[in-house]
């Protein structure tokens, strides 16, 4: 993403200028001491500039990407990782996994994983679809060399079993009812050096195949475990495969976005020259030094960023 055209992500009407405004004490006098009719000259301009760039086929491009980036990094993988995180720890977790199958005192842990367990599985089907969707609506009537590599890549993950199955599953869990959570637990060459422990949390497949709600594909799976699905395996291949394929897609989209987007941080850059009453020359120095700043953390920042002048060296 190209710095600049970055900084319009908030679809804020402030400019950089304006949002940083003690950074010129003397364009402040300007505008105090600007007549009505210049002020509203000055408003009008700036106004134009700001449609130009949030209306111009980059920067709505560049929203779309980012769109699918939020729902890619901060619903679908957090929700993944937070699930693999509860079943990888049972199938590990020696205590926690004889807690998960004990009858001879009360379950509190394993009712309380059980809680937690469901929540996450809820949230990640829930979100599974919500990232589908997101994704079809921005693919919706294009044509072109992305989504044909895109429908061709969409066709070898929807072989994949776990895939058909994990959007059934979630509209079972949304329309149906929170699958019930089974428990197994084996130990070989126990009391050994080589003493191993296998333990997963199963879904019950008698229960699950009782609605009519699955595909035959997912049917087809879903019979084909026996009694139980073992949750961890399924849903780190799912997982792996959606990230896989969007993260593929938000890549090529913000790669073929490039060209339109350097025209969009030109037009950010007269946006700020209007702005600062500047030159052009002076506006990119400006608009390149703010975004320097605004990607730097707090903590790195040095001295007062209000001390950058118009004229003269970048500080």
């Amino acid at each position: 993403m190209t710095a600049p055209a970055e900084r319009c992500m908030a679809r804020t009407r402030r400019s950089l200028w304006a949002s940083n405004a003690k950074s010129s004490r003397t364009e402040i006098s300007k505008m105090a001491t600007m007549s009505e009719d210049a002020e509203q000259g000055l408003r009008e301009r700036v106004q134009e500039a700001e449609r130009r760039i949030f209306e111009h086929p980059g920067y709505l491009e560049l929203v779309r990407c980012e769109t699918l980036r939020r729902t890619l990094t901060a619903v679908f993988v957090p929700n993944w990782q937070e699930l693999l995180a509860l079943l990888d720890r049972a199938a590990t977790d020696v205590g926690l996994a004889l807690e998960l199958i004990q009858n001879v005192h009360r379950p509190d842990v394993r009712e309380r994983f059980e809680a937690a367990t469901v929540q996450r599985l809820h949230n990640y089907v829930a979100g599974t679809m919500t990232l589908v969707d997101h994704t079809r609506r921005i693919m919706r009537a294009r044509s072109g060399a992305i989504p044909d590599e895109f429908a061709k890549r969409k066709a070898l993950l929807l072989a994949n079993p776990e895939v058909p199955f994990v959007q059934d599953l979630r509209n079972f869990t949304l329309h149906r009812s929170l699958p019930f959570l089974g428990h197994t637990l084996s130990l070989s060459n126990v009391n050994t050096p080589g003493q191993q422990m296998e333990c997963e949390v199963e879904l019950s497949v008698a229960e699950l195949a009782a609605s009519d709600g699955w595909s035959p594909s997912s049917r087809a799976y879903l019979l084909a475990q026996d009694k139980a699905v073992a949750l961890r395996p399924v849903i780190r291949r799912h997982g792996e495969f959606a990230a896989a394929i969007n993260s593929w897609l938000h890549d090529a989209l913000a790669k073929a976005n490039e060209q339109a987007l350097a025209d969009v941080n030109r037009l950010v850059v007269e946006r700020n020259a209007i702005l600062s009453g500047t030159d052009a020359a002076t506006a990119a120095r400006l608009t390149q030094h703010w975004t320097r700043l605004r990607q730097t953390p707090a903590a790195e920042q040095s001295g007062d960023v209000a001390a950058f002048r118009l004229t003269g060296d970048d500080p």
